[in-house]
């Protein structure tokens, strides 16, 4: 059964894709629960364990289009299973199976996969843009800078820190982070400027809640650019503890610029994350593939219309 235009289906067939590896395990603790959910409404679910963020993909691409997949796992797993999605027309029904669940928690859906299946009928289909990094589909911020050294060390924190976990891999990168000068070109306007870091989002949070880009619609066309340029270590502080509710613009420091192609590189190697996941090095082209994929986001979503 297929969802009808704006609306989940109220019964029938669905792909349930979990990621063994997201939340050291959550998906895979959270997926009997879940499966037993959605056939308490009605559903018939297909689990599947994946192997790996491409077997994801090829799973949603190989689903009929308007069929529900389900996908419980962290927010990089969700990127890859939109990437198939976006090809087989299949309609994304995010869940969370991850640490910080940020593309989830944006979209306002419930952090406990039972309630998000619970409540399926009070769903609505819509077209959500995805972000390009070179080509490679993205649905959250892809961020590249100080920030993906905290990255790189909050994935491979040792501790269970939940949310707090990126925190902790920014605090160690702070050591690592010396004289660094981005250029940035959006819609072909480019300016230069040592910095921090350089976010482009699409709906605008990662790093276990930081709303770097609160402003990002996930389906207006449009990537929003945030950077922070020179700041003290205090500076760079405040401005993270200041994004975990969105109130970092305005700041002298902190740039927001919108457009449809964002052209970063910068003076010395760096890696680039989209949903969480390295995906490049600079230099790196970020585009945007407006309506790509269809996901299923409460009514009233704030980051889509």
């Amino acid at each position: 059964m297929s969802a009808a235009p704006g609306r989940a289906p109220a019964g029938g067939p669905v792909l349930l894709l979990a990621n063994p590896a997201s939340g050291r395990g959550r998906a895979l603790r959270l997926l009997p629960r879940t499966a037993d959910a959605l056939r308490a409404a009605g559903y018939t679910p297909t689990a599947c364990v994946t192997d790996s963020l491409a077997d994801a993909t090829a799973r949603a691409c190989a689903a009929a289009p308007g069929s529900v997949v389900a996908v419980l796992g962290g927010d990089g797993f969700l990127g890859a299973a939109a990437t198939g999605a976006r090809e087989s027309g299949a309609v994304v029904l995010p869940l969370a199976g991850g640490r910080g669940n940020d593309t989830v928690r944006r979209l306002g859906l419930p952090l406990d996969p039972v309630k998000a299946v619970a409540g399926m009928g009070r769903l609505a289909v819509r077209d959500l843009d995805l972000g390009l990094v070179n080509g490679h589909p993205y649905l959250g911020v892809a961020n590249v800078g100080f920030d993906g050294l905290a990255n790189e060390y909050g994935n491979g924190a040792r501790l269970n820190l939940g949310p707090f976990v990126y925190l902790y891999g920014g605090l160690k990168a702070f050591r690592e982070w010396r004289n660094v000068t981005f250029t940035v070109a959006v819609d072909g306007r480019e300016t230069s400027f040592p910095g921090w870091f350089v976010a482009v989002g699409n709906v605008g949070q990662y790093g276990g809640g930081l709303r770097i880009c609160p402003q990002a619609r996930a389906d207006d066309g449009l990537l929003d650019v945030v950077s922070l340029g020179k700041a003290s270590i205090l500076e760079v502080v405040a401005t993270f503890l200041r994004s975990y509710r969105g109130a970092h613009l305005g700041r002298a420091n902190v740039s927001l610029r919108r457009g449809s192609e964002v052209v970063v590189s910068a003076n010395r190697p760096l890696n680039v994350y989209a949903d969480g996941e390295r995906v490049s090095a600079l230099p790196v082209t970020v585009g945007i593939a407006p309506g790509a994929v269809k996901v299923l986001v409460p009514e009233g979503a704030g980051v889509v219309g």
